[in-house]
């Protein structure tokens, strides 16, 4: 059976491929939220090293050498807010992220992530705001993705420090690597549904962001993808992976695809006549765990899949429609040194 003859049961639209070089965008992307950002100026960040804020809302970091450039920027935090949530959150860009070295590795570099803390009155470190969804990953390419941390905010916060930062694989040295940020913000918000909608509109304006600065839709060379690669093609909703046996395998729905760990903007638009010359051999399906996952000092409580996805749920109310009225007696509570065991993926919609 081809691809062809697959169809799926839902529906995606997807704005993906290479970034060439970009001049200025002349106009800015609203983001479709209520919320207050506090810290919606990019010109009051502080640059050190090789940064430069742009006028047009982008941030850029460039490397030289082992001396990477970041920003950052104090926010004081009003004591109002006190056990509400603060979100940092940023689009972010990784410029040719797996570019090949002389001695045959890839140059995993220039990867854009968010590191932040919260700060007493008198300048002590209360709390570091860390999750594997602050940096943007080699594998999901040049397109620009979102990035977020999200922390509850302590009786004794009184200001929160916010950076703009690069990784790079121990030992790449290469000059020139870049990293870019858009829009970041910070967002006070009463509790994780509310996160989770600024997140939610973060990522449904990617597509403008890339349309924005000039994504171009290059074809893609004519050689099989690697093992993993998502596919789909133009006009279809239908998504794929491609297997080991270099053929494809489908992800019936939404929920599946993210149970996988796997991020819309991770997926590839090739031609259909290329996608129907796959066959397809099988259908994702996935196991999500009987108990919920939550982390010591952490509010989220998170849908445990495949062994190894964790899902923020948004709200108490999408948690009892999934786990009924005795779900807070399911949750399992890790330390935090365990949250490396764990991959995050997209969190669950709210069925308010």
């Amino acid at each position: 059976m081809t691809a062809q003859k697959i169809v799926s049961a839902f529906s995606l639209v997807f704005l993906l491929a290479g970034i060439v070089p970009t001049a200025q965008a002349s106009t800015r992307s609203d983001i479709d939220t209520n919320e207050k950002n506090y810290a919606p100026v990019t010109s009051d960040w502080t640059e050190y090293g090789n940064a430069d804020v742009k006028g047009d809302g982008r941030v850029e970091l460039t490397s030289n050498g082992s001396h990477d450039g970041y920003v950052y920027e104090d926010v004081s935090i009003p004591s109002r807010h006190e056990g509400e949530y603060a979100l940092f959150i940023s689009f972010t860009r990784a410029e040719d992220p797996r570019s090949p070295l002389s001695n045959g590795n890839e140059n995993i570099a220039g990867l854009p992530y968010l590191y932040a803390y919260d700060l007493d009155e008198d300048g002590g470190i209360n709390e570091y705001v860390t999750d594997s969804t602050m940096r943007q990953h080699a594998s999901a390419g040049t397109g620009w993705k979102v990035a977020y941390g999200i922390q509850q905010i302590s009786d004794d916060t009184d200001s929160m420090r916010l950076f703009l930062k690069q990784a790079s694989r121990n030992g790449v040295t290469d000059d020139g690597r870049s990293a870019w940020f858009y829009d970041p913000g910070l967002f006070i918000v009463n509790d994780l549904g509310d996160a989770s909608d600024v997140i939610e509109a973060y990522r449904d304006a990617v597509g403008d962001i890339n349309d924005s600065f000039h994504v171009r839709y290059d074809d893609y060379p004519d050689y099989d993808y690697a093992t993993g690669t998502l596919l789909k093609c133009s006009g279809r909703a239908s998504v794929y992976s491609v297997t080991s046996g270099n053929d494809l395998k489908l992800f019936p729905n939404e929920e599946t695809f993210y149970a996988w760990g796997n991020d819309f903007d991770d997926v590839r638009t090739i031609s259909c006549s290329r996608l129907d010359a796959y066959d397809v051999v099988g259908t994702w399906t996935y196991s999500r765990a009987s108990f919920l996952v939550q982390f010591y000092n952490q509010p989220g409580v998170y849908t445990l899949d495949n062994n190894e996805y964790l899902r923020l749920i948004p709200d108490e109310y999408t948690a009892k429609r999934m786990y009924g009225s005795n779900w807070v007696s399911l949750i399992h509570v890790y330390s935090q040194s365990d949250k490396d065991e764990f991959t995050f993926s997209a969190p669950h919609r709210t069925m308010r």
